[in-house]
């Protein structure tokens, strides 16, 4: 019973092998090409450059007043954001009401000085006057008894001595004036360098944009201050803000890139300057392509429940369109290896015998087994160097053994041993299956 289910299988093979077209070895027709090898990898649209907006240094009660619309179109010098300042504001008024003090009091202070140098003045004339009138008596002194003499030079050296007096005291005063005026002034300079500097924070509050972009609202960690309430999170209007927050963000949109996500394995794969096709659906599915110019180092696992590690790759944007905007999303084909006019085989049809990689060539109703070398290659395909033309048909199956040429073809670069040897590995194997049919 055995052997009569041996031939009536050998007789099949017969048959298979007299009727080409019946034969169920799928082929494939070989024909030059170029070999692509790629990487699919989602990523999203980034601006090279970003203009950042910070709160000004206020240090305390900020609030936002105004914020323009996130993905609002602006331009250079547009009001984008007012912040609410109340403690500024009061501390502004109260320099101002304190200035006001100063200067009242800077003018009181110089009409009473001027009225004592009046004073001053008019009690130094009046002194020269009665000098004078000394000096007239002194013309008499010679005629007058001694005591009177005596009485009028005392007189004269009282008079002088008064004039002497006045005059210390008005210079003296003169001093003690301009110093009280110096005082007064210098603090009023200071006075008004607060008010400068307030007047610039208040000026600050009125955030203009520095160029022509979309604005992105910032984003920063929240917590929680004394007072119970909350600051950070999204910046919209009506949220608290700090000293050097950040507030918006204005892209370069001249200049742009992507950033892309990969796992592990393909990261390996990919090097600075390989050629990446771009496209971005949301705009029309806009076309355009980049090159790699960063690998980061940075690792982070894709899920916090997942030990698979993906890392950022950043890719630069040859031409921009204006409809690209940060945040959209973008396919990414990034070209690992390219061959161009190449003979590609399906990696299915590649065999290994005897260490050496051959394909199964169809020719008339049989296979001929012929040695290959390939050079690049990936999981579904390879790239041959060596070995064929690039018109054959082969297999993509390994051929049943009656199907199989026992007269191997040489490749051009191996030896007739090595093709020997893959005919004798044939052989056995062909043997191996017959003697399993058997059993």
């Amino acid at each position: 019973m055995k052997y009569l289910i041996f031939y009536i299988l050998f007789a099949s093979f017969i048959i298979s092998a007299c009727h080409r077209k019946a034969s169920p070895v799928i082929t494939y027709n070989l024909k030059h090409s170029d070999y692509l090898e790629t990487i699919d990898a989602n990523g999203t649209v980034q601006a090279v450059n970003n203009n950042v907006l910070v709160t000004p240094r206020v240090y305390s009660g900020l609030q936002v007043a105004h914020l323009a619309k996130e993905g609002a179109f602006v331009r250079k010098g547009d009001t984008i954001c007012v912040l609410a300042a109340p403690d500024l504001m009061n501390t502004f008024e109260q320099f101002n009401l304190e200035l006001k003090k100063m200067e009242g009091a800077k003018d009181s202070l110089e009409a009473n000085q001027a009225m004592q140098l009046s004073l001053l003045e008019a009690q130094v004339e009046t002194n020269d006057a009665q000098l004078e009138i000394s000096m007239l008596d002194s013309i008499q002194l010679k005629f007058a008894p001694a005591v009177k003499q005596k009485l009028i030079t005392l007189e004269m050296e009282k008079v002088k001595i008064e004039k002497m007096k006045l005059e210390k005291k008005l210079a003296a005063q003169k001093k003690i004036a301009n110093s009280e005026l110096s005082q007064i002034g210098s603090r009023i300079m200071m006075q008004k360098n607060r008010i400068q500097m307030c007047q610039s924070q208040i000026n600050s509050l009125y955030m203009v944009s520095p160029s022509d972009g979309f604005v992105m609202h910032a984003e920063t960690p929240t917590f929680y201050t004394s007072g119970g309430s909350t600051i950070g999170g999204k910046i919209e209007e009506g949220s608290k803000v700090f000293y050097s927050m950040p507030l918006l963000q204005i892209p370069d949109i001249s200049k742009m890139q992507v950033s892309v996500e990969v796992p592990e394995s393909d990261y390996k794969r990919i090097n600075n300057d390989q050629k990446v096709e771009i496209k971005i659906e949301s705009v029309s599915n806009l076309e355009t392509t980049g090159k790699i110019i960063r690998k980061s180092l940075a690792t982070k696992n894709r899920d916090e429940k997942s030990s698979i590690k993906s890392y950022e790759v950043i890719i630069s944007v040859d031409s921009c369109d204006s409809g690209m905007k940060p945040g959209l999303s973008a396919l990414c084909r990034i070209i690992v290896d390219e061959v161009k006019d190449t003979i590609v085989v399906p990696s299915a049809a590649i065999f290994t015998k005897d260490s050496t990689k051959i394909v199964y060539v169809a020719k008339n109703d049989k296979f001929i087994p012929v040695p290959i070398e390939t050079g690049v290659s990936n999981s579904s395909e390879s790239v041959v160097s060596k070995g064929l033309n690039g018109n054959e048909t082969i297999a993509l199956m390994e051929p049943p053994y009656l199907l199989i040429s026992h007269k191997v073809k040489s490749g051009n670069s191996l030896k007739n041993k090595s093709s020997s040897r893959i005919s004798d590995t044939l052989q056995k194997d062909s043997l191996n299956k017959i003697v399993l049919l058997k059993k």
